[in-house]
């Protein structure tokens, strides 16, 4: 029975040892990669923002670089307009040695006009006040080891998630050198958010180009990684279930009727766990390996299986921290489950039928289009409206 199940649902991840090759170090060269026209029209949006008058000082901008220095520009505007506007030869010296801590309230295009100005010297300006305040916009011409490690924990956060992708698609395998002593060393954080971003890649861009970008480590890192995107990782255990009866749950079966053995049942739903967070707009991420396992099983079992957890969930008063009980239903749901989240969107509260509501543009079948459909007439104004955009979304 084993050797006929998917390898996803027999030896996950979590349970195998992840690869490893130790010792190897990351390049420590960094650089700004600007796509065509976008260093220009940066430029142009920070014009005419110049909140320093110059006349103030007998010496133009001389003077006004010698009172920064004696302490005598403080305010934020003022200090931004001096490094963004500033002739580039007063104010480059200037720039080691200026530490800005930006607050919720500072002007963030700053970050930009360092960028656009001086580029990989202003490498400390941006990145820590851009970590700190999950502004992914303003690492994203930014190519180096400190980047991708960031963007790799990213990866994982909802609220940082889309600035993470975008990074990673935009930059593709010339990121993957940056991630793979991580992914392959023994510290396990780094290793798990690093394997996940390699695989994030290589579900973009292809297996065999994050291996080929990996062999610059030598033929030893290039097997490794290999097995790494062949279900060596990422090694994220999925967390305990307690409020879950697994005895009261209905068989989940393979296509040709026979029922899942209890412990591939549990890596099913080990898999959903890690599935990441689902965001409004972009296309709901599976954990890899699971759609390729769920080809495999019988439809209908599948829909009565996620909707029994959903049920489960709900008799045990929807213990938090567990989101995935809802979102696990866009990979599960059968037609008929489809039409109970309809059903369901409309008799919830505004925040659950919303979400409910995204959930049917994520499953995309004629089915959810028709439950979409069915909510855009029936509901009130605010969730018609939000049916309407997810059934525009889900077909184009």
């Amino acid at each position: 029975m084993r050797d006929a199940l998917p390898r996803l649902l027999v030896s996950p991840p979590w349970e195998r040892k992840a690869p490893s090759v130790p010792g190897l170090k990351p390049p420590t060269e960094r650089a700004v990669v600007w796509e065509p026209g976008e260093r220009e029209e940066w430029r142009k949006q920070l014009t005419g923002r110049a909140l320093l008058r110059v006349s103030d000082w007998a010496d133009g901008w001389e003077g006004a670089v010698r009172a920064f220095q004696d302490g005598q520009i403080t305010r934020e505007p003022a200090v931004f307009s001096l490094f963004g506007q500033g002739p580039e030869e007063l104010v480059r010296p200037l720039l080691a040695d200026w530490r800005p801590a930006l607050s919720r309230t500072s002007d963030f295009s700053v970050l930009r006009a360092v960028t656009v100005r001086f580029e990989v010297d202003a490498h400390h300006v941006v990145f820590p006040n851009a970590k700190k305040h999950g502004s992914g916009w303003a690492l994203m011409p930014y190519l180096d080891v400190d980047v991708a490690r960031l963007m790799a924990l990213w990866l994982r956060k909802p609220p940082e998630r889309r600035h993470a992708r975008a990074w990673f698609a935009r930059h593709g395998p010339a990121a993957v050198p940056y991630l793979v002593p991580d992914a392959l060393g023994a510290r396990g954080v780094p290793r798990d958010k690093a394997a996940a971003a390699l695989i994030h890649i290589a579900s973009r861009c292809g297996d065999a180009a994050v291996v080929e970008a990996a062999r610059q480590y030598g033929e030893q890192a290039a097997v490794a990684v290999e097995q790494l995107l062949d279900g060596g990782g990422p090694a994220d255990r999925p967390r305990k279930v307690s409020w879950l009866n697994w005895n009261l749950l209905p068989e989940v079966r393979l296509k040709d009727g026979r029922a899942l053995p209890p412990e591939a049942v549990e890596n099913l739903v080990g898999a959903l766990i890690l599935c990441p967070g689902v965001l409004w707009d972009e296309p709901a991420e599976s954990y890899p390996g699971l759609e390729d396992a769920l080809d495999q099983c019988d439809r209908e079992s599948l829909g009565a299986f996620g909707w029994a957890v959903f049920g489960a969930w709900m008799t045990a008063g929807t213990p938090f921290g567990n989101g995935w009980v809802i979102d696990q239903l866009i990979w599960l749901a059968d037609d008929e489950v489809v039409g109970r989240l309809g059903a369901l969107a409309l008799n919830s509260p505004a925040s659950m039928a919303k979400h409910l509501t995204g959930m049917l543009g994520d499953i995309g079948t004629e089915a959810a289009l028709a439950q979409l459909d069915h909510i855009a007439q029936r509901a009130k104004p605010g969730l018609r409206r939000t049916a309407k955009e997810r059934a525009e979304w889900a077909t184009r």
